[in-house]
């Protein structure tokens, strides 16, 4: 029987991954997809492993550098018919 504490942390996670909305091919400097909370009135592209809590930041060890949040009109959704079914949403 898995860890209670693990499955809850799973389930969190992938609610939360259902809030985002990732852009289709854009990255931040890490490697991660840019996204977006779906239901937030400001539309601002932010690391996706930032927003789900994976990323390590400044003073942790092994850190990387991550793109500035940014409100770029140009970057593609991964909702909109323009990204012909891109997405850089991290595999389930």
């Amino acid at each position: 029987m898995p860890n209670t504490n693990t499955a809850r942390a799973e389930r969190e996670r992938r609610a939360h991954l259902r809030r985002l909305v990732f852009s289709a091919k854009e990255r931040c400097s890490c490697g991660a997809g840019f996204a977006y909370l779906r239901w937030k009135s400001s539309r601002v592209w932010d690391c996706s492993a930032i927003l789900l809590g994976d990323a390590l930041l400044e003073g942790e060890s092994g850190t990387c550098h991550h793109s500035l949040p940014c409100t770029y009109f140009e970057i593609v959704s991964e909702r909109q018919p323009a990204a012909n079914g891109r997405s850089t949403r991290p595999a389930a």
